[in-house]
């Protein structure tokens, strides 16, 4: 399965497998190592993280850490950023860093990154790099790869794509067409759905 957009519930969809992923993740690195040579990585969970690691190995930097940033209040909806998870970073001085996530939607959570975490601990330089960027997007990463007004449905987040939408259209709780057609394109069970809806986790 290779990268698609559809249509469903009047929404605009680009799915992605994790080909496609590893596709965009090697072009992202092409454009960085053209300009930049960072000393470490910071990701931010969740997928940023995951494409973290991928440029860790394809760019042979060793030194990834992990962030925990979150700017949703509920569905649809987005409010303050809170800092949930702390990297353990050692002092940043004369340090170059690539600060990494998977989409820069509002923009919040990278620049929140940066400007309460990343210099303050005093890093030489820092630059940003995501998979995709939303048209809308007030923070314009140094790297990205695709420009998409969609909802991305990364394969790492479809269960949580799944509880989402499930809260937005309340036809994806029935055995309707929509909610047979969603599952088939995210790959999951009408059983492990149910059980989702059942314990309260949509």
């Amino acid at each position: 399965m290779m990268a698609r957009e559809l249509t469903l519930l009047g929404r605009s969809f680009l799915l992605l497998a994790w080909e496609d992923i590893m596709e965009q993740v090697e072009q992202l690195a092409s454009k960085i190592e053209k300009t930049y040579s960072p000393d470490m990585i910071v990701g931010i969970l969740r997928g940023g993280l995951f494409v973290a690691n991928l440029l860790s190995d394809i760019l042979g930097i060793d030194e990834v850490h992990p962030l925990g940033l979150k700017s949703y209040r509920g569905v649809g909806e987005r409010g303050e950023v809170k800092i949930y998870h702390w990297p353990r970073l050692p002092p940043l001085e004369s340090r170059s860093v690539l600060l990494v996530d998977d989409v820069s939607d509002e923009g919040k959570t990278l620049q929140t990154a940066i400007n309460r975490i990343i210099l303050p601990l005093g890093a030489k330089m820092v630059k940003t790099a995501v998979l995709h960027i939303k048209p809308w997007t007030t923070f314009h990463p140094n790297y990205y790869v695709v420009v998409t007004s969609s909802w991305i449905l990364y394969p790492w987040s479809r269960y949580e794509s799944w509880r989402q939408l499930s809260k937005m259209h309340a036809e994806l709780t029935r055995e309707s067409e929509a909610a047979q057609t969603l599952l088939s394109v995210l790959g999951i069970s009408r059983e492990r759905a149910a059980r989702l809806v059942r314990d309260g986790a949509v």
